[in-house]
């Protein structure tokens, strides 16, 4: 087993500050860090285009272990980031399997979320169904998977 810590820290000034207003009428300053046991890794970056692209089989990441997905023991902790050098999304979806959505589309209801230039997400994921994603054009995501150890 070993040890990875994910840490994430948000912070803002109040929304009267002079030169940088924040959101919130007081300044935010928001931190959290948690240690967390892994045991394998899976790391790839994808070039994109606007067709749906299957990131990660969730069905294939259960078959490694022996613990039929149960809730709250398998899964592990997903990292995706937008590297692309230029102004264009990612459209990224939590998909059943084998799915074919067209994420895209303003009315998708199957898009998760959409990753714009140098933003990232990081989630925990039980390995149900797969991780798809497409891009507004010529995209790359590059992404990571640590599983629960």
């Amino acid at each position: 087993m070993a040890t990875i810590t994910a840490g994430m820290t948000i912070t803002a000034n109040d929304s009267s500050h002079a030169t940088t207003p924040g959101p919130l009428r007081f300044a935010l300053s928001l931190s959290e860090s948690q240690a967390l046991t892994v045991d394998r890794v899976t790391s790839e970056t994808k070039v994109l285009g606007t067709g749906t692209v299957k990131i990660l089989d969730g069905s294939e990441l259960l078959a490694v272990d022996s613990d039929s997905g149960a809730p709250g023991s398998h899964g592990g902790f997903l990292y995706l980031k937008n590297t692309t050098a230029s102004d264009l999304d990612i459209y990224v979806a939590f998909a059943a399997d084998d799915a074919t959505e067209v994420l895209g589309s303003n009315d998708d209801q199957h898009r998760s979320f959409t990753l714009k230039q140098n933003e990232f997400a990081f989630v925990p994921w039980d390995c149900t169904g797969d991780i798809v994603a497409s891009g507004e054009g010529a995209t790359i995501l590059e992404y990571m998977f640590f599983n629960r150890g």
